[in-house]
């Protein structure tokens, strides 16, 4: 469940806590970037039509959603949209099958505790509250193709070994 995972580059669009709906999704932002020109000829120019990604980065108090791709570090980014860059370090992961891009609109906290949830199960140290971290971040992407979801939360115990 653990591997080194090397220095990737998320690129799309943050959204504030504050914009998840009653239902704790964040549905409206997702339509509102598939939706986004920049956002689908970004996506069609680099090849990447195939793969949607979330990020949440937890912070003590309250967390930001982000909606994109992961692309290579490379990439340059259009105006319209950002990028952020996630460490070479150490995570959990978790991998699902036959999942589609309706996973997104799931229940955020549901699928965090989940995964959290799997990840304390193997008997990974985590946070109870993941914005403590030094690496405060779950990362997932969705293979569109193949129906592959990989969930990761980055571990910040990494590059010490």
């Amino acid at each position: 469940m653990k591997k080194l995972q090397e220095k990737v580059t998320f690129i799309g669009r943050p959204f504030p806590d504050q914009l998840m709906d009653e239902q704790k999704t964040f549905n409206e932002a997702n339509m509102e970037m598939e939706q986004n020109q920049v956002f689908q000829n970004f996506i069609t120019k680099n090849n990447l039509k195939n793969t949607r990604s979330s990020l949440v980065v937890f912070g003590p108090e309250n967390f930001m959603y982000w909606y994109g791709v992961v692309a290579s570090n490379e990439t340059a980014v259009p105006k319209g949209l950002m990028k952020f860059v996630l460490p070479k370090t150490q995570v959990a992961v978790e991998e699902k099958d036959n999942q589609n891009i309706s996973f997104f609109s799931q229940p955020l906290n549901m699928i965090i505790s989940q995964f959290l949830a799997a990840v304390a199960d193997e008997g990974i140290k985590i946070y109870q509250n993941p914005g403590d971290s030094l690496t405060p971040y779950v990362l997932q992407n969705l293979n569109l193709d193949t129906k592959k979801l990989t969930q990761e939360l980055y571990l910040e115990d990494s590059l010490k070994n």
